[in-house]
């Protein structure tokens, strides 16, 4: 019965144990470069430190263990915890927004899973997270706070074929190839060799290879670096490999469960009434190739999820595939084709937009690298060609109860929005854009911490206003607001 406490696996104290050395590799890290070969007294009071701390922690983790519980009673997750301080936690079913079970190589090799749970709350970390229990158990446990029984959902997988989506050996190769991969490599990699560059042997490496080959100090360096990012792609690539490989997203009935990961297996139950947006990303590598990547909004979320909160549904997709695919898995969402463009007038605004950050960058570059600091004037047009592709890309459409909204950054987006799922809405208007009549519509989502908007810039005022009254209309009479005002419209 689930309504009696329960503790996890005693694997899941280890885990706790090794969660928090992490957060101490770098202080030991540090403190052992910089004291080392002082003296040996200190050698001596580092090392009994070090055992010290790592002994703390271990103690820590099997008393975290031994005094986290949980159960499932009156309609609610209940969990106790606490070292020193006893802390009571009550998550009612009905506030579950989503359900997300991995497992990692340790938790694999005992059989084990991590269930997380998150709320519309959100946070920096998911409101209930279970380390290390029984993949028997997690399932029982996502039945019941889904309020589905096990036996009913069999039933259901024998008389109804479950709508299924894999994703393709040539697809994961291209979704690796094309990520943001290597963006994670060389940031990890900068931040170690900001803290211990000083240690790294670079002069010693340079001088071996002048003995063979007589290189100046300017090729070295290119051949360096060209062979560092080559490197770093293909790490990238290894690394999103493994996240997304065996990727899977199957229907049942009013939930989507998705499962990805190789060595780190990871599954998501989303039920669909959950979802607030969808979101349709396509960045500048894949666009020119017709592949876009698919995510879903969900009002639960937490920092340690990534992905900005948000849920990948469709890693890599043909653009023209995407309508049939919301279909099968959520049909309440449809792609429009009929996109309502922002005015001409508009275009030098979106390409002076994206020029104007530049003007005090090359200053400052020209300053301190004179005179090849003159190179950063290069920037300018890919700035004015970004801002060109911002304008062309910018627009909106409305179809029924479905606000769809389009709009790019450096990767464009589409989002499309239900009615009843948007917060709240904001008209903008610059007294810049007033002399234009031009503004802007920013909605309003519940998802993660704070929600999350999206919005579109220079629109005509006149569609501005249409799109107001769309949402205004909710089954309720209304006035039509006074033009030329900021209005905000919170969810009724």
């Amino acid at each position: 019965m689930m309504s009696d406490p329960r503790r996890m696996h005693p694997v899941a104290g280890f885990l706790n144990f090794l969660k928090q050395l992490k957060e101490f590799i770098l202080p030991i890290v540090f403190f052992f470069f910089v004291g080392r070969g002082e003296s040996n007294l200190f050698d001596k009071i580092y090392y009994i430190g070090v055992g010290a701390v790592i002994l703390a922690l271990l103690l820590f983790g099997i008393l975290h263990w031994y005094r986290y519980s949980y159960r499932v009673e009156e309609g609610e997750l209940r969990i106790e915890y606490g070292v020193f301080v006893r802390k009571r936690r009550f998550i009612p079913i009905e506030r579950i927004q989503t359900i997300d079970v991995s497992a990692g190589i340790i938790q694999r090799i005992f059989g084990l899973v991590k269930l997380q749970v998150e709320t519309a709350g959100g946070g920096m970390q998911a409101e209930a997270v279970l380390t290390a229990i029984k993949e028997e158990e997690a399932n029982q446990l996502r039945s019941i706070l889904t309020r589905q029984e096990q036996s009913i959902a069999e039933d259901e997988e024998n008389t109804h074929p479950l709508k299924t989506y894999h994703i393709s050996p040539r697809e994961l190769l291209i979704l690796a190839s094309t990520s943001g991969g290597i963006g994670i490599v060389i940031s990890g990699v900068l931040a170690f060799l900001s803290q211990f560059a000083e240690y790294l042997p670079f002069e010693k490496l340079y001088n071996t290879v002048e003995k063979y080959i007589s290189l100046s100090i300017i090729v070295y360096l290119a051949i360096l670096i060209a062979f560092f990012f080559v490197i770093a792609w293909v790490v990238g690539i290894l690394i999103m490999t493994l996240r997304y490989a065996n990727f899977t997203v199957v229907k049942r009935e009013d939930e989507l469960f998705i499962t990805r990961g190789l060595i780190e297996k990871r599954q998501s139950t989303i039920p669909l009434s959950r979802i607030q947006a969808i979101r349709i990303g396509e960045n500048l590598i894949r666009q020119p190739l017709g592949y876009a990547t698919v995510f879903i909004e969900s009002a639960g979320g937490s920092m340690n999820k990534g992905e900005e909160f948000s849920t990948v549904l469709f890693p890599l997709v043909k653009k023209s595939k995407i309508g049939e695919l919301l279909q099968h898995f959520v049909s309440d969402y449809k792609v429009s084709d009929a996109i309502h463009q922002v005015p001409e007038k508009s275009k030098w605004r979106y390409m002076l937009r994206a020029l104007l950050p530049l003007l005090p960058l090359t200053a400052v570059i020209i300053y301190l690298l004179h005179p090849w600091g003159y190179l950063s004037l290069l920037l300018f047009p890919l700035a004015l060609l970004l801002g060109y592709r911002r304008y062309q890309d910018a627009g909106w459409s409305i179809e029924a109860n479905q606000l769809t909204l389009q709009y790019r950054f450096f990767s464009k987006i589409t989002v499309l929005q239900h009615k009843k799922r948007i917060q709240s809405m904001d008209k903008k208007q610059s007294s810049f854009q007033r002399k234009a009549d031009l503004g802007s519509i920013k909605t309003h989502i519940k998802s993660a911490v704070t929600g999350k908007g999206f919005q579109v810039k220079d629109l005509r005022e006149s569609d501005c206003w249409t799109i107001l009254e769309w949402y205004r209309k909710k089954g309720e009479a209304s006035d039509i607001l006074p033009k030329n005002q900021d209005t905000e419209y919170p969810f009724k």
